[in-house]
């Protein structure tokens, strides 16, 4: 038995794919689902946050899937469970990572979420938020998830 490295080249982000919600305090949010082979697959999605500022922006997170809040109904316009794994997920234990987060200016990051596995959606929509910042909510872009 061994251990295996790989050495993956940087993602590179197609902006061209994104669609951001409105700029709050030089911050936008962007969310996309991503695209799958298999229409049985749970549903992710792709959340791109990017400085659209002229500063550097630093702020401290509890670790990415923690950071990111989403608003998700279903086909009918109820709103969508939690799963279990979404559950252990909002638990605020989980919470306690700090990490610290710098944007350049124009620099992004990206952040794959099972959003299949966190609710209990095959169909309908969603939107996510952030708070980097006291009294700051940076609010995406909705999508259609199906």
């Amino acid at each position: 038995m061994g251990l295996s490295v790989r050495d993956d080249p940087p993602k590179v982000v197609d902006l061209s794919l994104c669609v951001f919600g409105e700029t709050q305090d030089g911050l936008a949010l962007s969310i996309r689902q991503i695209p799958r082979d298999d229409r049985d697959a749970l549903a992710s999605v792709s959340v791109v946050i990017r400085n659209v500022g002229q500063e550097a922006r630093r702020f401290f997170i509890p670790g990415w899937l923690a950071f990111y809040q989403f608003e998700v109904r279903l086909a009918s316009g109820a709103p969508a469970t939690l799963t279990p794994f979404g559950r252990a997920l909002a638990n605020p234990a989980r919470k306690l990572e700090r990490l610290e987060v710098v944007l350049a200016p124009g620099a992004l990051h990206e952040t794959e979420v099972p959003l299949g596995s966190v609710f209990s959606v095959k169909t309908g929509v969603a939107t996510a938020c952030c708070r980097p910042f006291e009294g700051v909510v940076v609010q995406s872009n909705e999508i259609v998830i199906g």
